[in-house]
């Protein structure tokens, strides 16, 4: 494949993974909320009066368990999906997708404190926020994995995180900032183009740099 076509794979895996593990994150809590009842699942108005019923306390409950499933979830979609774009360039792919679910993992410990008004804090906060702090911590897990086997990979992991913000403001421009004039999507599909941007924009900006800082250590490892 050429190198164009494995930027665009790269690209996809991350755009495409992250989009279905925030959605799997978000489903696990549906579940736990309204179980096989799939008709009130993906409903602002039905978790509203799900609340009301249960109370703040029980919400609460429901998202640490939520938080405890969901985001590993969440981070081995994302890593399964880049392992198949890294497939034929990175030997012992499983120990790249368990990076996945640690780096997810590591935001609930920064969610866990503010369980409390989670939900409630104005702007799209919590959806970046899960988004970008799992990539984040996601990258640098497997960035120590890289250097462990010898692959220089920093300036891959730089420009991933310099592509995270940047992921955010692409998110803010095409969602928020054209939502008054041509609406805002359904909050599913809101979810989707968030890790979509977020993940796709941090992938483009990187991705040169990872096949080339993997091509550069094969090439070691051989001589």
């Amino acid at each position: 494949m050429s190198k164009r076509g494995l930027l665009v794979q790269w690209i996809m895996a991350n755009a495409i993974g992250m989009a279905l593990g925030f959605l799997a994150f978000i489903q696990v809590l549906m579940f736990l909320g309204f179980g096989l009842n799939f008709d009130l699942y993906w409903s602002m108005d039905e978790v509203e009066t799900l609340e009301a019923i249960k109370g703040s306390e029980y919400m609460e409950r429901l998202l640490r368990i939520g938080l405890v499933v969901g985001l590993p979830l969440a981070g081995a979609v994302l890593a399964s999906c880049q392992a198949w774009a890294l497939r034929g360039h990175l030997s012992r792919l499983w120990q790249w997708i368990l990076c996945g679910p640690a780096g997810f993992a590591v935001m609930i410990l920064i969610i866990w404190p503010f369980t409390a008004i989670w939900g409630d804090i104005p702007g799209p906060v919590e959806p970046l926020t899960i988004v970008g702090g799992g990539l984040l911590a996601t990258g640098f897990l497997q960035w120590l994995l890289l250097r462990n086997r010898g692959v220089a990979a920093t300036r891959w992991l730089g420009l991933w995180f310099l592509g995270l913000p940047l992921g955010v403001v692409v998110t803010a421009a095409v969602i928020y900032g054209t939502g008054e004039t041509v609406g805002y999507p359904p909050w599913a599909v809101e979810i989707a183009l968030t890790g979509f941007f977020i993940g796709g924009t941090a992938a483009a900006l990187s991705g040169k740099a990872l096949f080339r800082a993997l091509s550069h250590g094969a090439a070691l490892a051989v001589d």
